[in-house]
């Protein structure tokens, strides 16, 4: 598993989850109401974000790049 260093932003809705977003990562958007939720579903959006990146032969934004950790 890799490990990246992105921000991510957290707004809260009224009806419970947080929404996350990141500037680091365009198009990166999910859902959560806990810390362990968040992480697993931003994991798997990051994860059908390469997918997609990879099958479209786009760049990966730099944030995405896996640091030493």
């Amino acid at each position: 598993m890799s490990i990246y260093s992105i921000r991510l932003y957290l707004e809260p809705n009224p009806d419970g989850p947080y929404t996350v977003t990141s500037p680091d990562v365009p198009g990166l958007v999910t859902e959560g109401s806990s810390p362990d939720e968040i992480q697993r579903n931003v994991q798997e959006a990051l994860a059908a974000l390469e997918e997609v990146w990879q099958e479209m032969n786009l760049p990966v934004p730099l944030a995405f790049n896996p640091s030493a950790g």
